[in-house]
């Protein structure tokens, strides 16, 4: 069973569904106290520093909700991510405060060589109005399905074999 709200659930279903996705994750983060100076500290690193930069850190009201997915080194796995970075893009074009960006660890840690195998994506979507519930921001991400969900079929992306 999933901890996760019915709204991130539905998205997450939208898009592990894509050949090539292998995994999806996501959280919430209060940026009203996300200022330049804490973004230097590793438990900040999940976060858009060029964005936060640009604005000198979160704004007041405002949450992040990030996911974070992975991909099968295989050119199914491009073309979803490639189809997603589209669909990011498009949505940001048409006014939601949405972007795709790579994440990788460092090359090397204590524990070995990382290299190769760290690589994932975070889909970073911003809203703002939050108050006392996060109701804003779950009709947001519903309403991101639907456009995804929407785009999926028109576009006739290849989707795993237990989903078509």
């Amino acid at each position: 069973m999933s901890h996760y709200p019915n709204e991130i659930q539905d998205f997450h279903a939208a898009i592990v569904k894509l050949r090539g996705i292998t995994e999806i994750e996501s959280g919430v983060d209060n940026l009203a106290a996300v200022d330049a100076e804490v973004l230097r500290f590793p438990s900040f690193a999940h976060l858009p520093h060029a964005a936060l930069l640009r604005t000198g850190g979160g704004l007041d009201n405002e949450v992040l909700i990030q996911f974070e997915l992975g991909i099968d080194y295989t050119a199914e796995g491009l073309q979803a991510v490639e189809f997603l970075a589209w669909f990011v893009r498009d949505a940001a074009r048409g006014g939601t405060k949405i972007q795709m960006r790579p994440f990788a660890l460092p090359p090397e840690s204590p524990y070995g060589r990382q290299l190769g195998t760290s690589l994932k994506f975070h889909i970073d979507l911003f809203v703002d109005g939050i108050e006392d519930t996060l109701e804003p921001a779950y009709k947001e991400i519903s309403r991101l399905t639907e456009s995804l969900e929407t785009a999926i079929r028109v576009y006739r992306i290849p989707l795993k074999p237990t989903y078509i």
